[in-house]
């Protein structure tokens, strides 16, 4: 796939068929991510893989405290949108807009799909040491999820970005070999999509370049 198709056509997918990812394919995914710049080269990015039992083990966990009424403690603060700029804010209530509409095209799609994952068989979870910089540590991670997230897509597999995975660090760092002194920026669903799927295939807005770039001459 050439690069710029692959940056207009990648998008977040929300409904995977149960077909496993071989481990060999996120093998290789994660070869190619691994070349993703950082901060002096410090590579400070950890991912954790989960499938199959480990990853069910996951959903009914995090899925108990959901029911508990478990209040999420993320490592890294979430977007607080009341504080976003009217324009961050309509390109926002855009996109909710055409997802609901999506959704009511599919009354068996779970709108809290996010928590479970959108039914992926895969999932990714990526971390950085808690002694780093937060700042920067976040952004190379970010360079990384990135890099991953188009290295599936090339290989037609779908990704979708979720915060909502690292919800509750606590309970990873506790069920996670090794994560004790990690803090957990993201997840990345990882699986084949449903490519008829009404929320895998609507119309995604974007803003134009005027919006957000400022020549200087």
């Amino acid at each position: 796939m050439e690069l710029a198709t692959a940056l207009r056509t990648r998008r977040s997918i929300r409904s995977f068929k149960a077909d496993p990812v071989p481990r060999a394919v996120v093998r290789e995914l994660l070869d190619q991510a691994r070349w993703s710049p950082s901060w002096a080269n410090s590579q400070c990015w950890r991912v954790y893989v989960l499938a199959g039992a480990a990853l069910e083990r996951l959903r009914a966990a995090q899925g108990r405290l959901d029911a508990q009424a478990v209040a999420p403690r993320p490592d890294f603060r979430f977007p607080d949108r009341t504080r976003w700029s009217p324009a961050m804010q309509a390109q926002n209530q855009a996109l909710v807009r055409v997802l609901t509409e999506a959704r009511a095209a599919e009354p068996g799609a779970d709108p809290s799909g996010g928590r479970a994952f959108f039914g992926a068989p895969c999932l990714l979870l990526v971390a950085v040491d808690r002694a780093l910089v937060p700042d920067y540590a976040c952004f190379d991670a970010a360079l990384f999820v990135q890099s991953l997230c188009l290295a599936a897509h090339d290989r037609g597999l779908g990704t979708c970005i979720l915060a909502m995975a690292v919800r509750h660090p606590d309970l990873l760092r506790q069920e996670l070999p090794g994560a004790g002194d990690q803090a957990f920026v993201a997840g990345i669903a990882l699986g084949y999509p449903q490519d008829q799927a009404a929320v895998n295939t609507f119309q995604r807005p974007r803003a134009d370049l005027e919006t957000f770039v400022t020549w200087v001459d």
